[in-house]
């Protein structure tokens, strides 16, 4: 199942960084059972995303870490995880970071 829409992501380069992404979203994908490596390419992503201001793959990323139905997620508690994940997107994406901890603070009201 693919995660995000595709669309060209281009640098101040000018070099095509859409391959990058695709690797990143690879590894996520491969590791999403391997606990701290996981986590580690989610992170990295995550990283990415924020930096490069994309939003749309920062909302369906978090969105998909808050709808899962595990506690667990790459080796973390889901909730922990996604609030270590907005720690990264801070000021780079300022709506997503307030959308999201509104939805991670109501979702941990309800653990």
């Amino acid at each position: 199942k693919q995660w995000y829409q595709r669309r060209k992501i281009t640098g101040s380069s000018g070099i095509n960084a859409e391959y990058g992404v695709q690797q990143l979203e690879q590894r996520v994908r491969v590791a999403e059972s391997a606990g701290e490596e996981g986590k580690t390419w989610v992170v990295s992503l995550v990283r990415y995303l924020a930096l490069n201001k994309d939003e749309t793959r920062l909302r369906e990323l978090l969105q998909r870490l808050l709808a899962s139905s595990s506690p667990r997620v790459h080796g973390s508690d889901r909730l922990e995880l996604v609030g270590e994940l907005l720690k990264v997107v801070g000021a780079s994406c300022q709506r997503v970071y307030s959308e999201f901890k509104q939805q991670l603070e109501w979702a941990a009201n309800r653990s």
